[in-house]
């Protein structure tokens, strides 16, 4: 999560950054636990909130943190399950969707739509 907190601090001041913390991606109590995470999936949107916050203080994230609600509407929205990055642009759009996470997960090709987007070294 460093390469996130740099491009934070990098363009912080140009856009906006937050983390949505949405459904887990393999709770305890699921049919594909992760053997190193152990976190039963959040019943409640107070549940959900408290394991937001450890999860990004855990991850030392530095950027303000959304949380969506139990019912998963914005994760269904953006089709975000696992994690996936995302760029929206002033007019509300999607400027960058990157892969599905692990793999697809990739800061560097987050940076070069922003600098796209921001007009960098124009």
């Amino acid at each position: 999560m460093s390469a996130l907190n740099r491009l934070y601090e990098t363009y912080g001041e140009q856009a906006a950054f937050f983390l949505v913390y949405i459904r887990e991606a393999h709770p305890t109590d699921s049919t594909r636990p992760d053997r190193q995470i152990r976190i039963e999936d959040p019943e409640t949107e107070a549940e959900r909130q408290e394991v937001a916050q450890s999860c990004a203080s855990d991850l030392g994230l530095k950027m303000p943190i959304l949380i969506d609600n139990i019912d998963n509407a914005t994760e269904q929205a953006y089709s975000a399950h696992p994690d996936r990055l995302f760029l929206i642009n002033e007019e509300q759009h999607i400027a960058y969707r990157g892969g599905q996470g692990p793999r697809g997960f990739k800061p560097d090709e987050l940076e070069k739509a922003l600098q796209e987007l921001l007009g960098a070294g124009d």
